[in-house]
Protein backbone atom coordinates (compact mmCIF):
# COMPACT_ATOMS: atom_id res chain seq x y z
CA UNK A 1 0.00 0.00 0.00
CA UNK A 2 4.23 2.40 1.61
CA UNK A 3 6.55 6.39 3.57
CA UNK A 4 5.86 5.16 3.35
CA UNK A 5 8.77 5.06 5.04
CA UNK A 6 11.90 6.57 5.98
CA UNK A 7 12.21 3.76 8.72
CA UNK A 8 13.95 0.53 9.93
CA UNK A 9 17.57 1.86 10.40
CA UNK A 10 18.38 -1.22 12.46
CA UNK A 11 20.49 -0.09 14.90
CA UNK A 12 18.84 3.03 15.63
CA UNK A 13 15.55 1.37 15.38
CA UNK A 14 15.79 -0.81 17.95
CA UNK A 15 17.05 2.03 20.49
CA UNK A 16 13.73 4.39 19.89
CA UNK A 17 11.91 1.27 20.44
CA UNK A 18 13.28 0.27 23.81
CA UNK A 19 13.37 3.83 24.86
CA UNK A 20 9.23 3.96 24.23
CA UNK A 21 8.48 0.66 25.59
CA UNK A 22 10.68 1.82 28.91
CA UNK A 23 8.84 5.38 28.70
CA UNK A 24 5.24 3.59 27.98
CA UNK A 25 5.68 -0.03 30.29
CA UNK A 26 8.15 0.87 32.68
CA UNK A 27 7.65 4.56 33.41
CA UNK A 28 10.86 5.32 33.42
CA UNK A 29 10.90 8.90 31.86
CA UNK A 30 9.10 11.59 32.39
CA UNK A 31 6.17 11.05 34.64
CA UNK A 32 4.16 13.43 32.83
CA UNK A 33 3.98 10.92 30.12
CA UNK A 34 1.12 8.41 29.91
CA UNK A 35 1.21 4.90 30.20
CA UNK A 36 -1.05 3.07 26.66
CA UNK A 37 -4.69 3.96 27.31
CA UNK A 38 -4.52 6.54 29.58
CA UNK A 39 -3.32 9.81 27.93
CA UNK A 40 -6.05 12.19 28.25
CA UNK A 41 -4.75 13.70 24.67
CA UNK A 42 -6.73 10.84 23.49
CA UNK A 43 -9.84 11.31 25.31
CA UNK A 44 -9.59 15.15 24.75
CA UNK A 45 -9.73 14.87 20.61
CA UNK A 46 -12.90 12.91 20.91
CA UNK A 47 -14.50 15.32 23.16
CA UNK A 48 -13.74 18.33 20.89
CA UNK A 49 -15.80 16.43 18.39
CA UNK A 50 -12.78 15.52 15.96
CA UNK A 51 -10.43 12.20 16.11
CA UNK A 52 -7.17 11.61 14.59
CA UNK A 53 -6.09 9.44 11.91
CA UNK A 54 -2.58 9.32 11.22
CA UNK A 55 -1.24 8.63 7.58
CA UNK A 56 1.70 8.55 5.28
CA UNK A 57 1.50 9.10 2.06
CA UNK A 58 -0.14 5.66 0.49
CA UNK A 59 -3.34 5.11 -1.16
CA UNK A 60 -5.35 5.01 1.90
CA UNK A 61 -5.01 8.57 2.19
CA UNK A 62 -7.77 9.02 -0.80
CA UNK A 63 -10.78 7.52 1.29
CA UNK A 64 -9.66 8.98 4.49
CA UNK A 65 -9.36 12.31 3.13
CA UNK A 66 -12.77 11.71 2.06
CA UNK A 67 -14.40 11.04 5.52
CA UNK A 68 -12.70 13.96 6.87
CA UNK A 69 -14.74 15.79 4.80
CA UNK A 70 -18.06 14.48 5.36
CA UNK A 71 -18.95 17.51 7.78
CA UNK A 72 -22.72 15.83 8.84
CA UNK A 73 -20.40 12.54 10.26
CA UNK A 74 -21.23 11.00 14.15
CA UNK A 75 -17.27 10.56 14.08
CA UNK A 76 -15.02 13.66 12.82
CA UNK A 77 -12.14 12.70 10.85
CA UNK A 78 -8.91 14.89 11.27
CA UNK A 79 -6.44 13.31 8.33
CA UNK A 80 -2.30 14.28 9.85
CA UNK A 81 0.60 13.13 8.45
CA UNK A 82 3.48 11.19 9.60
CA UNK A 83 6.76 10.92 7.32
CA UNK A 84 8.90 9.28 9.27
CA UNK A 85 9.29 6.37 11.76
CA UNK A 86 10.35 8.67 14.30
CA UNK A 87 7.13 10.71 13.33
CA UNK A 88 5.03 7.76 13.85
CA UNK A 89 6.40 6.18 16.89
CA UNK A 90 6.31 9.61 18.90
CA UNK A 91 2.77 10.11 17.82
CA UNK A 92 2.16 6.51 18.75
CA UNK A 93 3.38 6.96 22.09
CA UNK A 94 2.22 10.22 22.90
CA UNK A 95 -1.37 8.76 22.16
CA UNK A 96 -3.13 11.38 20.46
CA UNK A 97 -3.83 9.37 16.88
CA UNK A 98 -6.63 7.16 17.75
CA UNK A 99 -6.06 5.69 14.37
CA UNK A 100 -3.28 4.88 12.74
CA UNK A 101 -2.46 3.76 8.51
CA UNK A 102 1.23 1.82 8.38
CA UNK A 103 2.51 -0.88 6.26
CA UNK A 104 1.06 -4.09 8.35
CA UNK A 105 5.07 -5.07 9.01
CA UNK A 106 5.79 -1.82 10.69
CA UNK A 107 2.35 -2.48 13.02
CA UNK A 108 3.58 -5.74 13.88
CA UNK A 109 6.82 -4.72 14.92
CA UNK A 110 5.19 -1.95 17.14
CA UNK A 111 2.57 -4.20 18.57
CA UNK A 112 5.52 -7.06 18.81
CA UNK A 113 7.64 -3.94 20.85
CA UNK A 114 4.87 -3.71 23.27
CA UNK A 115 3.45 -0.23 21.37
CA UNK A 116 -0.47 0.07 22.00
CA UNK A 117 -1.64 -0.94 18.21
CA UNK A 118 -4.46 -3.34 17.10
CA UNK A 119 -4.93 -4.13 13.41
CA UNK A 120 -8.15 -2.99 12.65
CA UNK A 121 -8.26 -3.20 8.71
CA UNK A 122 -5.98 -4.03 5.69
CA UNK A 123 -7.66 -1.51 3.00
CA UNK A 124 -4.48 -1.48 0.57
CA UNK A 125 -3.25 -4.65 -1.54
CA UNK A 126 -0.20 -4.48 -4.19
CA UNK A 127 0.03 -0.94 -5.41
CA UNK A 128 4.11 -1.08 -4.88
CA UNK A 129 6.69 -0.99 -8.53
CA UNK A 130 9.76 -1.31 -9.53
CA UNK A 131 10.06 1.28 -11.96
CA UNK A 132 13.08 2.27 -14.50
CA UNK A 133 13.80 4.98 -16.49
CA UNK A 134 16.08 2.50 -18.25
CA UNK A 135 14.02 1.62 -21.80
CA UNK A 136 15.87 -1.59 -21.77
CA UNK A 137 15.08 -2.90 -18.24
CA UNK A 138 11.45 -5.08 -18.71
CA UNK A 139 11.67 -7.70 -15.99
CA UNK A 140 14.11 -8.14 -13.09
CA UNK A 141 16.34 -10.72 -14.86
CA UNK A 142 17.53 -7.56 -16.61
CA UNK A 143 19.10 -5.67 -13.40
CA UNK A 144 21.74 -8.32 -13.04
CA UNK A 145 24.41 -5.68 -11.75
CA UNK A 146 22.72 -3.02 -11.21
CA UNK A 147 21.63 -0.65 -8.16
CA UNK A 148 17.63 -0.35 -7.08
CA UNK A 149 17.18 2.09 -4.46
CA UNK A 150 14.12 1.16 -2.02
CA UNK A 151 12.21 3.31 1.03
CA UNK A 152 13.38 2.48 4.08
CA UNK A 153 15.78 0.04 4.83
CA UNK A 154 14.54 -3.55 6.10
CA UNK A 155 11.11 -2.40 5.23
CA UNK A 156 8.52 -3.89 2.97
CA UNK A 157 9.93 -2.72 -0.52
CA UNK A 158 13.09 -3.99 0.60
CA UNK A 159 12.27 -7.61 1.77
CA UNK A 160 9.66 -8.16 -0.63
CA UNK A 161 12.39 -7.13 -3.54
CA UNK A 162 15.01 -9.19 -1.60
CA UNK A 163 12.54 -11.96 -1.41
CA UNK A 164 11.85 -11.86 -5.43
CA UNK A 165 15.21 -11.64 -6.00
CA UNK A 166 15.94 -14.88 -4.07
CA UNK A 167 13.30 -16.66 -6.04
CA UNK A 168 15.11 -15.97 -9.15
CA UNK A 169 18.94 -16.72 -7.47
CA UNK A 170 19.81 -13.19 -8.30
CA UNK A 171 20.19 -11.73 -4.94
CA UNK A 172 23.61 -11.06 -4.72
CA UNK A 173 23.87 -9.77 -8.07
CA UNK A 174 21.95 -6.58 -7.55
CA UNK A 175 22.28 -4.31 -5.36
CA UNK A 176 19.73 -2.61 -2.89
CA UNK A 177 20.22 0.19 -1.32
CA UNK A 178 17.81 2.57 1.12
CA UNK A 179 16.85 6.00 1.16
CA UNK A 180 13.85 8.01 1.95
CA UNK A 181 11.22 8.02 -0.69
CA UNK A 182 11.14 11.79 -1.88
CA UNK A 183 14.76 11.85 -2.13
CA UNK A 184 14.32 8.43 -4.21
CA UNK A 185 11.72 10.73 -6.36
CA UNK A 186 14.16 13.56 -6.84
CA UNK A 187 16.91 11.15 -8.24
CA UNK A 188 14.86 9.36 -10.88
CA UNK A 189 13.22 12.72 -11.97
CA UNK A 190 17.23 14.20 -12.06
CA UNK A 191 18.44 11.03 -13.96
CA UNK A 192 20.95 10.35 -10.92
CA UNK A 193 19.44 7.10 -10.29
CA UNK A 194 17.72 4.21 -12.54
CA UNK A 195 15.47 2.06 -10.39
CA UNK A 196 13.68 2.53 -7.49
CA UNK A 197 10.78 0.54 -5.65
CA UNK A 198 8.23 2.87 -4.92
CA UNK A 199 3.95 2.56 -3.32
CA UNK A 200 1.37 4.34 -5.63
CA UNK A 201 -0.03 6.61 -5.62
CA UNK A 202 3.26 8.75 -5.66
CA UNK A 203 4.58 7.13 -8.69
CA UNK A 204 1.07 8.68 -10.39
CA UNK A 205 3.52 11.93 -9.75
CA UNK A 206 6.25 10.19 -11.63
CA UNK A 207 4.18 9.52 -14.14
CA UNK A 208 3.21 13.22 -14.50
CA UNK A 209 6.77 14.62 -14.79
CA UNK A 210 8.50 11.95 -16.40
CA UNK A 211 5.72 10.18 -19.39
CA UNK A 212 6.74 7.38 -21.50
CA UNK A 213 10.17 7.14 -19.61
CA UNK A 214 8.75 5.70 -16.53
CA UNK A 215 9.04 1.99 -17.22
CA UNK A 216 7.09 -0.67 -14.71
CA UNK A 217 9.39 -4.06 -14.03
CA UNK A 218 7.80 -5.72 -11.92
CA UNK A 219 4.33 -5.42 -10.53
CA UNK A 220 4.76 -6.65 -7.04
CA UNK A 221 0.50 -7.34 -6.42
CA UNK A 222 1.03 -9.51 -9.82
CA UNK A 223 3.94 -11.36 -8.92
CA UNK A 224 2.00 -12.51 -5.64
CA UNK A 225 -0.98 -13.08 -7.19
CA UNK A 226 0.91 -15.76 -9.68
CA UNK A 227 2.40 -17.35 -6.86
CA UNK A 228 -0.16 -16.86 -4.09
CA UNK A 229 -3.06 -17.12 -5.85
CA UNK A 230 -4.49 -13.91 -3.51
CA UNK A 231 -3.41 -10.28 -3.25
CA UNK A 232 -0.54 -9.02 -1.90
CA UNK A 233 -1.57 -7.37 1.87
CA UNK A 234 0.23 -4.23 2.30
CA UNK A 235 -0.82 -2.06 4.85
CA UNK A 236 -3.84 -1.42 7.06
CA UNK A 237 -5.62 0.92 9.85
CA UNK A 238 -5.04 0.19 13.15
CA UNK A 239 -6.32 1.63 16.29
CA UNK A 240 -5.03 2.48 19.32
CA UNK A 241 -5.44 -0.34 21.41
CA UNK A 242 -6.84 1.48 24.89
CA UNK A 243 -8.72 4.32 23.30
CA UNK A 244 -10.38 1.30 21.30
CA UNK A 245 -11.55 -0.13 24.75
CA UNK A 246 -13.95 2.70 25.65
CA UNK A 247 -15.21 4.01 22.05
CA UNK A 248 -15.85 0.70 20.04
CA UNK A 249 -19.08 3.06 18.90
CA UNK A 250 -16.67 5.41 17.55
CA UNK A 251 -15.03 2.74 16.15
CA UNK A 252 -17.52 0.79 14.24
CA UNK A 253 -18.99 4.31 12.66
CA UNK A 254 -15.56 5.39 11.12
CA UNK A 255 -15.09 1.68 9.57
CA UNK A 256 -18.87 2.06 7.99
CA UNK A 257 -18.13 5.51 6.72
CA UNK A 258 -14.32 4.55 5.64
CA UNK A 259 -15.99 1.54 3.58
CA UNK A 260 -18.18 3.85 2.04
CA UNK A 261 -15.43 5.90 1.10
CA UNK A 262 -13.75 3.19 -0.73
CA UNK A 263 -16.55 2.67 -2.84
CA UNK A 264 -16.54 6.25 -4.04
CA UNK A 265 -12.71 5.97 -4.31
CA UNK A 266 -12.98 3.77 -6.93
CA UNK A 267 -15.44 5.89 -9.07
CA UNK A 268 -12.50 8.27 -9.20
CA UNK A 269 -14.90 11.43 -8.88
CA UNK A 270 -13.34 14.63 -8.24
CA UNK A 271 -15.11 15.23 -4.90
CA UNK A 272 -12.90 12.27 -4.10
CA UNK A 273 -9.62 12.83 -5.72
CA UNK A 274 -9.64 16.95 -4.60
CA UNK A 275 -8.75 16.75 -1.03
CA UNK A 276 -6.30 13.80 -1.35
CA UNK A 277 -4.77 15.37 -3.99
CA UNK A 278 -4.11 18.49 -2.31
CA UNK A 279 -2.65 16.70 1.33
CA UNK A 280 -0.39 15.05 -1.29
CA UNK A 281 0.83 17.74 -2.98
CA UNK A 282 -0.09 16.06 -6.52
CA UNK A 283 -2.39 17.00 -9.40
CA UNK A 284 -5.29 15.34 -9.40
CA UNK A 285 -4.73 14.08 -12.74
CA UNK A 286 -1.20 12.68 -11.22
CA UNK A 287 -3.81 11.07 -8.71
CA UNK A 288 -6.13 9.71 -11.34
CA UNK A 289 -3.29 8.26 -13.71
CA UNK A 290 -2.15 6.22 -10.13
CA UNK A 291 -5.74 4.85 -9.39
CA UNK A 292 -5.69 2.39 -11.95
CA UNK A 293 -2.72 1.05 -10.33
CA UNK A 294 -3.95 0.61 -7.01
CA UNK A 295 -5.79 -2.06 -5.20
CA UNK A 296 -7.91 -0.75 -2.48
CA UNK A 297 -10.73 -3.12 -0.89
CA UNK A 298 -11.83 -3.21 2.48
CA UNK A 299 -11.23 -6.12 4.95
CA UNK A 300 -11.65 -6.53 8.97
CA UNK A 301 -8.38 -7.70 10.33
CA UNK A 302 -9.58 -11.24 11.29
CA UNK A 303 -11.11 -11.59 8.27
CA UNK A 304 -7.92 -10.46 6.49
CA UNK A 305 -5.77 -13.07 9.12
CA UNK A 306 -4.89 -15.77 6.79
CA UNK A 307 -3.43 -13.45 3.92
CA UNK A 308 -1.55 -11.65 6.53
CA UNK A 309 -0.06 -14.25 8.25
CA UNK A 310 0.76 -15.84 4.83
CA UNK A 311 3.08 -12.61 3.76
CA UNK A 312 4.01 -12.03 7.39
CA UNK A 313 5.60 -16.08 7.00
CA UNK A 314 7.59 -14.37 4.23
CA UNK A 315 9.21 -11.72 5.94
CA UNK A 316 10.23 -13.77 8.67
CA UNK A 317 12.08 -16.15 5.95
CA UNK A 318 13.58 -12.68 4.75
CA UNK A 319 13.79 -10.46 7.66
CA UNK A 320 12.24 -12.00 10.65
CA UNK A 321 12.97 -8.51 12.76
CA UNK A 322 10.56 -6.17 10.74
CA UNK A 323 8.07 -7.69 12.56
CA UNK A 324 9.35 -8.57 15.86
CA UNK A 325 11.16 -12.68 14.95
CA UNK A 326 7.73 -14.06 15.19
CA UNK A 327 4.00 -13.65 14.06
CA UNK A 328 1.96 -11.52 16.29
CA UNK A 329 -0.35 -12.98 18.71
CA UNK A 330 -4.37 -12.83 19.03
CA UNK A 331 -4.57 -9.44 20.36
CA UNK A 332 -2.62 -7.84 17.13
CA UNK A 333 -6.37 -8.31 15.52
CA UNK A 334 -8.82 -6.03 16.59
CA UNK A 335 -11.88 -8.23 17.03
CA UNK A 336 -15.08 -6.28 16.23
Amino acid sequence: MLSLWAFYHRARIRWIMGLAVCMMVAGCANSSIARPGENATIGGAAKQGSVVLLSPRVPAIIPAMFVSQQSNAQVKIKVEMWDTFEQLLSRVQQGDAPFVVASLSVGANMHAKGLPLQLLEVDTWGSMYLVSVDSKVHKLAGLQGETVYVPGQGGPAEILTRFLLRQEGSEQRVKLVSGTMPDIMQQLVAGKIRHAVLPEPVIGGLRAKLGETLYEVVDYQQVWRGTFGEDLPQSGIFVHSGWAKSHKGEIAQFRKLYREALVRTKDGSDEVLKPAAEKLGLSEEALRLALSKITLNGKDATEARPEVERYFNILLKVNPDSIGGKLPDEDFYYHL
